[in-house]
Parts: C-alpha cells; structure tokens; sequence
C-alpha cells in the first residue's frame, strides 16, 4: 500500500487580474451611460434675449416638478436646411421638433405625454374658476430664437388641454448696461 504524500504548498503565488479588470470596465461603462443621460434633458437652443428679467421666485421649491419641452431645429445633416445653419430662418415644419428629456413628440403625442405627467402631479383641491382639480406639474418651455412662434403658441395650448395652467417660457437675460 502506497503511503500518501503531503500537500506541497505553491511558493508564487499571485493574484488573478482578470476578474478585476472586468469589474472597473462595466464600472467605466455605467459611469459613461449615466453622465450622457444627464444632459438628455435640454436640447441645444439659442434662448431670444429678453428685454427685462424677472427673477424666478420658485427656483429652490423642492416640492413642485418641473418638465422642460424644448422647440429645437433638427440637427440630422440629411433633414437639416442650409438656411437654418447659414444663420436664417427656417420656416418648414417638419424641420422643428418638441423634445421632452430627449424623446421628440408631435401635436399629438405632445399631448399624450403632458396628460401622462399632469395625471401623476395633480393638486388636491379643486380649483374655484377651473371647476376642477388642475394639475400641480410646471412646465418650462425653452424654445429656440429662430422657432415658429405658433409652436410655442401650440405648446402653450396642449398644456391648457392637460389641465397644467403653470406654463414658463424661458428667455436668456439681457446684456448689462454700460455706463
């Protein structure tokens, strides 16, 4: 009967790297997804200057939610319109979009999307002139300077349509008087 022999320890021994590596990749990978969905929510627009400036009185109101609809021009090279890009202004409907955290909408599907939101942000009493309940949810709609005004007249109306009566429109504020 042969006798057995002891187990010999392995003198070098070293760390397996692999499992490591992959682990700071998928880390790398959800660090580079989440940080570009951050900047999803506001489209690439040239606010009109305004004459006057009224400060924004709720800006550090934690309770109330506010929904940004963006009126941008298309900025895919195959339906961009040298006009737009030459400094002019563009007037082809099909040429502007309404984009809500990146997603653009039509008249339509605007609509659906501002129901969808009024319904989870409603007040809890009824409005006295309304004569129902209306929704609590600010809307802030940043449209382009070059934009059809009768899109933000159309934005405008789609949210009356959902019972949100909260309705901003930004400017960028007006350049400072020399003295």
């Amino acid at each position: 009967m042969a006798k057995k022999q002891k187990a010999v320890a392995e003198e070098s021994i070293s760390p397996n790297l692999i499992p490591m590596i992959d682990i700071m990749f998928l880390l790398l990978l959800f660090f580079m997804l989440s940080a570009d969905m951050s900047q999803r929510q506001l489209e690439e627009v040239v606010l009109p200057a305004a004459s006057q400036v009224k400060e924004d009185k709720n800006k550090g109101n934690e309770g109330e939610t506010t929904t940004t609809i963006n009126i941008h021009h298309v900025t895919d090279r195959s339906t961009a319109c040298a006009v737009y890009s030459n400094g002019g202004v563009c007037r082809e409907a099909e040429h502007w979009k309404w984009a809500i955290r990146g997603h653009d909408y039509t008249k339509d599907t605007l609509k659906e999307q501002l129901q969808i939101e009024a319904q989870l942000h409603m007040e809890t009493t009824m409005d006295p002139k309304a004569h129902k309940v209306l929704s609590a949810l600010r809307v802030l709609i940043r449209a382009d300077s070059g934009a059809p005004y009768g899109d933000v007249q159309k934005v405008i109306e789609t949210c009356g349509l959902a019972g949100i009566y909260k309705v901003e429109v930004a400017a960028a504020k007006p350049a400072p008087e020399k003295k």
